[in-house]
């Protein structure tokens, strides 16, 4: 098998599982588990923290010991995590089963990008990922599907089907995954040793480098603003707008109407990106528009009254976003060498991590003692960092030029 191949067979069922599973978790623990707004919140943050503390150390081990073997645990580990939250509704095993898939995903962020960006030397980068996305997005429509219709029946079920298909994806990755390019770095000294050598090595290219510099003020700010969205969206949704009433569905029929038309719009949207992106600084332009688009969506989403206009800004927010994170993948791939490019990656994943750590406790009070509307205002509020640095970056790549 051809490792583009590969990559978008695993991009696909990533995006089918974990869809899946998330449009059947949102359904479970607000009617199954009952949670409360400050509890999803904390849910949020136990996955934080699974990354937080082993997304870089995880990076490192596949930078020196093999990003095959790494991309295979996290596979295993994942689906591990997400059969143990379908166990039982209580809180603290929901809360733990974040940590378990967390660290799973630690084990693939960084590694996937880095591997793929291996194997095809480089060549044609954005195009890869940005293809491997559209898979991803297209297969995630179809997971969000399957939740609708086995979540009729029996949410947990839907939830153990994502956890066996990462299973089955990292048997399927023992057989037919290569890894001929990668090149093992030789260290005559302890593995811890080496260890904080190979991240010394990845701190100081970031420290060195003028885009990663300001990347890493912008990712993050991307961590701080997405906690509290994240973990009550779907609440706003069906309570706060009322579409529980409005639309008389089941109600895990309107969370797949949202997802599907997000991950639809989405794809469309990834598409257009893909046919007009150039190299260099164009990148960073569309990340800085589409950006833009986010902070517009949310506020809509915040603060119509109208709740299928509040609804449209959320859809509006939610493809933004899907067409960002893949530009900033491959801002961060461009610019990093070989070597220390899982490094380098999964300590920008950690980053993310951490602004997300740092805000799930602000988010949980501000929602609390202020409301929804005034934590979206302050979530809309913390993407004008990023918005800032693209400016910055665009004029370092005009001086270049």
């Amino acid at each position: 098998m051809k490792q583009n191949s590969m990559y978008n067979l695993i991009r696909s069922v990533m995006g089918l599982s974990f869809n899946l599973m998330f449009t059947a978790a949102a359904l479970y623990r607000i009617d199954i588990a009952k949670l409360e707004i400050y509890q999803l919140i904390l849910i949020g943050t136990a996955l934080e923290i699974a990354v937080f503390l082993f997304e870089t150390p995880t990076g490192v081990v596949a930078d020196l010991k093999s990003r095959k073997l790494s991309i295979i645990i996290g596979l295993f580990i994942i689906g591990v995590g997400f059969v143990v939250e379908a166990l039982t509704p209580y809180f603290i095993v929901i809360f733990i089963a974040q940590i378990i898939w967390g660290l799973g995903y630690t084990f693939i962020s960084g590694a996937l990008d880095a591997w793929v960006s291996d194997e095809t030397q480089n060549n044609n980068i954005e195009k890869t990922i940005l293809t491997g996305t559209q898979f991803n997005k297209g297969f995630a429509f179809l997971g969000i599907i399957l939740a609708g219709i086995i979540g009729m029946y029996d949410i947990r079920l839907a939830i153990y089907i994502a956890g066996g298909l990462f299973i089955l994806l990292g048997i399927v990755s023992v057989i037919f995954m290569k890894e001929k390019h990668f090149k093992k770095i030789d260290h005559d000294t302890h593995v811890i040793k080496a260890y904080f050598s190979q991240l010394k090595k990845g701190f100081q290219h970031i420290k060195n480098h003028h885009i990663l510099r300001l990347m890493f003020i912008a990712m993050l700010f991307y961590g701080l603003y997405s906690e509290g969205i994240d973990r009550t969206f779907e609440v706003h949704i069906l309570d706060g707008l009322g579409f529980r009433d409005i639309l008389q569905l089941d109600p895990i029929w309107i969370l797949v109407i949202v997802a599907a038309m997000i991950e639809l719009i989405g794809l469309i949207m990834i598409g257009i990106v893909k046919r007009y992106l150039s190299k260099g600084k164009y990148v960073i332009l569309w990340a800085m528009q589409f950006t833009s688009m986010m902070v517009i969506g949310i506020l809509v989403f915040a603060f119509i009254n109208q709740p299928y206009i509040a609804l449209f800004g959320f859809l509006f927010f939610s493809f933004s976003r899907e067409a960002t994170y893949p530009l900033l993948d491959t801002i961060l791939v461009k610019h990093t060498p070989s070597h220390i490019k899982a490094t380098v990656l999964s300590t920008f994943g950690q980053l993310d991590a951490i602004g997300q750590l740092l805000s799930g406790a602000i988010m949980v009070g501000i929602s609390v003692s202020f409301g929804l509307q005034n934590m979206y205002l302050i979530t809309a509020t913390l993407l004008l960092i990023p918005i800032m640095t693209f400016i910055k970056m665009l004029r370092l790549k005009h001086r270049v030029s």
